[in-house]
């Protein structure tokens, strides 16, 4: 697994993490925002990017607040997306992925291909 590691400085140079999920559909930078696991105040999630330095495309994890309307809201925000130092990166690729998943079983036909 190959890795590069940024400083967050120049992570937010780069836009990355982007304000708003959405914020990648404006960007030549940017390539995928995913969720990850939600927390009680925060989630994380991963940030795909690409680097314009050496065109490589990196992926980092980052905390972000959730959107909790009128409910509850803590200080539980870390400083940085819960970063500190240097931002390890992880150099990804966009490929297809075969995935397993639990359907249903049809007497007549087993080879269905509808998901739960």
């Amino acid at each position: 697994m190959t890795t590069r590691s940024f400083t967050i400085a120049e992570l937010t140079a780069l836009g990355v993490p982007p304000d708003s999920p959405k914020d990648i559909e404006y960007s030549d930078i940017l390539q995928a925002d995913e969720p990850g696991m939600i927390l009680k105040y925060t989630q994380q999630r991963t940030c795909v990017f690409e680097a314009p330095d050496d065109g490589i495309t990196y992926a980092v994890k980052y905390e972000a607040p959730i959107d909790t309307g009128d409910y509850e809201v803590g200080d539980g925000m870390p400083d940085n997306h819960g970063w500190r130092g240097e931002v390890e990166a992880v150099e990804v690729e966009h490929r297809p992925v075969t995935v397993y998943q639990w359907v249903p079983v049809d007497q007549d036909d087993t080879e269905t291909d509808t998901a739960l």
